[in-house]
């Protein structure tokens, strides 16, 4: 089970008040279990909460490389009167530059990192998603909405803040140090900052 952060939350700003929803999307019945399960798996890990929200958006059904099914809200309404977050996110470039004279290099990606994002509780009922099964929300930052890339980046700069051997590409973290008593010292702190986030926690 994913942790749960405590350097940020993902709230949701928008243009209007009137209530943006949709009907779902059809089906296929040989998906309904998949779905089923998913809704499951997620209410018993605290995902996802049952909803009464004005707000509703539809699922679509993507099939993963591994032959398994997931759904994802289709955010894509929500998204056109959601005001943007102008969060700056790492340029590949200048990571890239930063790596000349290191020698010993360590990757880290965050166990499902989107949902150790707490939604904030008033901004919740806007994530409602319609099923078959009704109406839910998220408790934590879901897949597919406009400023969770923005605000996972803004959260990892603060858990990195300071941090000489270490960047980020959204998730992925690179550790990379000259030598490899550095190296060592630096997966300690590491460690040590995702400790004090609360449980942010990563594989």
């Amino acid at each position: 089970m994913p942790g749960l952060t405590n350097l940020g939350e993902l709230s949701i700003t928008l243009t209007t008040e009137e209530p943006i929803h949709s009907r779902p999307y059809s089906l296929p019945h040989s998906m309904q279990k998949e779905v089923e399960k998913e809704l499951d798996d997620m209410l018993k890990w605290g995902i996802i909460e049952p909803s009464t929200s004005s707000y509703s958006s539809p699922i679509v059904v993507v099939r993963k490389p591994d032959g398994l099914s997931r759904f994802c809200a289709d955010f894509r309404k929500l998204n056109k009167v959601t005001v943007f977050d102008p969060e700056p996110m790492p340029q590949p470039e200048q990571i890239f530059a930063k790596l000349e004279k290191d020698q010993y290099f360590s990757t880290f990606d965050f166990s499902k990192g989107y949902w150790q994002v707490p939604m904030t509780e008033e901004d919740k009922a806007f994530t409602a998603f319609v099923t078959y099964k009704g109406l839910h929300q998220f408790k934590v930052m879901p897949f597919g909405l406009v400023n969770a890339p923005a605000s996972f980046n803004r959260i990892m700069r603060r858990l990195l803040y300071g941090s000489e051997h270490l960047d980020n590409y959204v998730d992925d973290v690179l550790e990379h140090t000259p030598t490899w008593k550095e190296h060592m010292s630096s997966i300690r702190d590491f460690k040590s900052s995702e400790e004090c986030a609360a449980d942010f926690t990563s594989y």
